[in-house]
């Protein structure tokens, strides 16, 4: 009996995983693959924040929801906004992005008293990976 749980557990964890790996595009040889994800937060589920690459829009991520960019190789400096709003970026982070490689973002949601902003932290791949199955893609990729 219990060996049978621990063969269902393992299949759906392998299928989630599989579901996972195929909405992230592989790395290409001229540009650098980032994988942005906003974890799952109660406060403030309901507020979308804008990424930005250089000051340039990405995409307005979710709460639970990824999205996938290519960008090109060098230093870009990412951000956030509430909302699209046009306030200027002081938070940034910063990165030396190559080609062919992936890079994952996670961006957590922090209250100051009235303000809200979307942290983002470069992580590894395996911590990605634990969070991000339970995730839907975001709007902004299913229009492309």
């Amino acid at each position: 009996m219990m060996r049978n749980a621990l063969y269902l557990f393992t299949c759906l964890l392998g299928f989630s995983t599989l579901s996972f790996a195929q909405e992230i595009p592989a790395p290409t040889p001229d540009m650098a693959t980032v994988v942005f994800y906003r974890i799952t937060q109660i406060a403030g589920a309901g507020v979308n924040f804008t990424v930005r690459a250089n000051g340039a829009e990405l995409c307005r991520l979710s709460n639970k929801r990824y999205f996938v960019s290519k960008l090109k190789p060098g230093k870009v400096d990412f951000s956030t906004v509430a909302g699209g709003l046009s306030i200027p970026d002081k938070e940034v982070l910063s990165l030396d992005v190559e080609a062919n490689k992936v890079y994952y973002i996670q961006g957590d949601m922090k209250t100051r008293l009235m303000t809200q902003k979307l942290v983002l932290t470069e992580v590894t791949e395996s911590t990605a990976k634990k969070k991000l199955p339970d995730m839907k893609i975001d709007n902004c990729m299913k229009e492309q």
